[in-house]
């Protein structure tokens, strides 16, 4: 008897979704030949992690959502790790976390359909390509998982090379906020709202 494409799909969509980090650890290279492991974020990376985010300036780590040179939050977000909710994966190199990426998302509701995604890598690693390694990572666990966009928060004033890295993986320009988030000296800087729409599978080429 033949089975349905679309009903095969969804099986397969219902698994990955009961273990989106099925396939981790696994082994990238970096643009100067450096070997680097990504895996999930597990217990007892608390102190790994935090030390990767001592590496960033004051006024990157401000507009983040949490602050994060705080121990308990970073425990916190170790403790209640629910892959169903965030997927969160980290890069590492002889015992270091030098990445960490996640993709959010929402178990129920008109938004469930779209993940939010955050990446982070360590100053010292920067123009490697280990974030496009990991943004690669975030879009193949979104299309695994059976979402239909992606969507990333970027500072204009900031994040240049950010926003073009993602605009070669097909991210848009969905909408600017004027004026919507302060640094630390309370100077205003404009938001800006990234998608991009997911296909079902990779096309081949």
């Amino acid at each position: 008897m033949k089975t349905d494409p679309g009903a095969r799909r969804n099986m397969q969509t219902k698994a990955a979704e009961q273990d989106p980090l099925k396939g981790y650890p696994h082994e990238i290279i970096l643009k100067d030949g450096t070997g680097v492991t990504l895996r999930c974020l597990r217990q007892g990376d608390e102190e790994a992690l935090a030390e990767m985010f001592r590496h960033f300036s004051a006024d990157e780590l401000w507009f983040l959502n949490d602050d994060v040179t705080e121990p308990a939050v970073i425990r916190n977000w170790i403790r209640h790790l629910d892959p169903v909710r965030i997927v969160s994966i980290v890069a590492c190199l002889e015992g270091r976390i030098i990445g960490n990426a996640a993709l959010m998302r929402k178990r129920f509701g008109a938004k469930s359909h779209i993940g939010k995604i955050r990446i982070m890598v360590d100053p010292a690693f920067r123009e490697r390509r280990l974030g496009t390694w990991m943004l690669l990572d975030l879009i193949n666990l979104g299309m695994s998982t059976g979402l239909k966009a992606l969507v990333i928060r970027l500072v204009p004033d900031r994040d240049l090379a950010v926003i073009d890295g993602v605009k070669k993986l097909d991210f848009q320009e969905k909408a600017v906020l004027k004026d919507y988030v302060l640094d630390r000296s309370g100077q205003a800087h404009d938001l800006l709202i990234m998608m991009k729409y997911l296909p079902s599978r990779w096309n081949p080429f």
